[in-house]
């Protein structure tokens, strides 16, 4: 057993922060830029930077749960969380059932650990047990999460800034891999890349100019992050939000995005500029056009002069974005894009040969979201995720139309596009989703929602009281007095 730098530093920065577990889903927030790094290393197992803010903060606010502090927005957190705990009940058991069910009866490709280059018959495996242990860790922490983000005396839109914060630094670690690539100034990584159980990519060209996977294992998970920063940067600014760490954000993140070269989130972003004008004329607010027009007019203006200075300054350049482009658009052409083409129609096939039940969660390992969940999953899981996803969009939507501009309503605004755009670059390139800090983001869009319903029966219970002073100070309207029936008096006083 062995303690990385990353876990010299995060073990007892958590030890210091155990008793204020808001400071400890920051740092969190801030781990989950170093996903290929390790803070403990067990044999050749490493566990997550994540994982000890994670297990910090639980152990926290389980322990003042036993205590019998509750938080306001238990009620409403626990419903819309209650599709997704059906999902992970499912799944859970169909770990341990399907394995056996179907065992020797079809070919699955198996995780990577286990993986003896090709498929393999069906049979209960390690896989199972720790691809288990992940969901059952990310699905308890998502609703611990977001029912300690409703407290009151918390200030969630904090959370959402350090989001940004870890965008700028994921920007900076790939300016400062680029130096190193091109010009040899020092990277450490020893730093970054200490996780024994990650096979990572950082020696990767395309053509002359090197592609840059920054702290992640390789450039398409680092595009799918920098996708994430990017839609929600973009979003908030449409929005007219003030908020100092996205205007610049935009071009830093677009920047770095373009130094990946990667396929995954060029199409993310493809697929988010098309989404845009439809976003907008979802929300209702027509100025929303108005500011995307002038975004991309400007980011036009900027991307034109930036060329103009690259082809006069460095002109070898050009070749090399000729290269990029021309690798991206034969990608359907390349060995890598065939393989996991057939990984993934491997995959789907297996929905139909165990009658839609799945092979059990952890027992197959595909290339991209959707057939990595239906296929271990099966169409229960596919359909219970996809209402999951429908209700909590409809409830983002609904409190966001219900709530003026504010902290809660900022962090819906910021938030929502962060998770479309992880969705959209995970059906691309990758299996599952399992980091930490994406469910953080989802449970900070759960509590904001609750939070949101929460204001909302406070400002109806006090309605009427204010009704009542509004109709006090009212002018009295004429009325044609009533002479009084004396055996109704005596009434009344006796």
């Amino acid at each position: 057993m062995t303690v990385p730098i990353v876990g010299m530093i995060l073990f007892p920065l958590c030890l210091v922060l155990w008793t204020r577990p808001f400071r400890i889903l920051q740092v969190l927030m801030l781990a989950g830029i170093l996903p290929a790094a390790a803070a403990l290393v067990l044999g050749g197992l490493g566990v997550q930077p994540t994982m000890v803010p994670a297990m910090a903060f639980m152990s926290y606010v389980l322990l003042q749960f036993a205590m019998g502090v509750r938080y306001p927005g238990d009620r409403p957190v626990m419903a819309l969380c209650l599709p997704f705990l059906l999902v992970v009940t499912w799944t859970l058991l169909g770990s341990i059932i399907m394995p056996r069910l179907f065992m020797n009866q079809v070919m699955v490709w198996p995780q990577k650990g286990d993986s003896v280059g090709g498929r393999v018959l069906l049979a209960p495996s390690f896989g199972n047990i720790s691809q288990d242990i992940y969901l059952a860790v990310n699905a308890s922490f998502l609703v611990v999460a977001a029912r300690f983000l409703t407290r009151s005396d918390i200030r969630i839109e904090r959370l959402y800034r350090t989001f940004l914060i870890g965008g700028w630094c994921v920007v900076a670690i790939c300016l400062w891999q680029l130096a190193h690539r091109l010009a040899g100034v020092p990277y450490p990584d020893i730093f970054f890349y200490s996780n024994p159980g990650w096979s990572v990519l950082k020696t990767q060209t395309a053509g002359p100019m090197p592609r840059i996977n920054a702290s992640f294992s390789e450039p398409a998970a680092c595009a799918t992050f920098l996708s994430e920063v990017l839609f929600s940067s973009v979003w908030i600014v449409l929005q007219g939000y003030r908020v100092a760490q996205a205007k610049w954000l935009i071009p830093a993140s677009a920047l770095a995005l373009a130094c990946t070269t990667s396929t995954t989130g060029f199409i993310t972003v493809a697929a988010g500029l098309c989404l845009l004008p439809l976003a907008a004329l979802a929300s209702g607010a027509n100025r929303l056009l108005g500011n995307i027009m002038r975004l991309m007019l400007g980011g036009a203006v900027v991307i034109g002069f930036g060329v103009l200075v690259v082809v006069t300054l460095a002109p070898s350049v050009v070749p090399a974005v000729q290269f990029v482009y021309q690798s991206t658009a034969e990608k359907k052409e390349s060995q890598s894009y065939q393989d996991r083409s057939q990984v993934d129609r491997d995959s789907l096939e297996l929905v139909g040969q165990t009658y839609g039940l799945g092979v059990g969660w952890g027992s197959n390992r595909a290339s991209s979201l959707l057939p990595g969940i239906l296929s271990n999953t099966g169409l229960v899981g596919g359909v219970g995720l996809m209402i999951f996803n429908m209700t909590l969009l409809r409830a983002a939507i609904k409190a966001r139309r219900s709530m003026p501009p504010g902290p809660e309503r900022m962090v819906i605004e910021g938030v929502l596009p962060a998770l479309i755009g992880g969705l959209i670059a995970a059906c691309l390139s990758s299996p599952t989703l399992e980091y930490l800090d994406f469910y953080l983001l989802i449970a900070l869009l759960i509590a904001a929602i609750a939070r949101i319903g929460l204001l909302r029966k406070m400002a109806a219970a006090m309605r009427p009281p204010a009704l009542v002073a509004q109709l006090s100070l009212a002018p009295i309207p004429p009325c044609t007095p009533v002479k009084p029936d004396p055996s109704q008096l005596m009434h009344e006083v006796g």
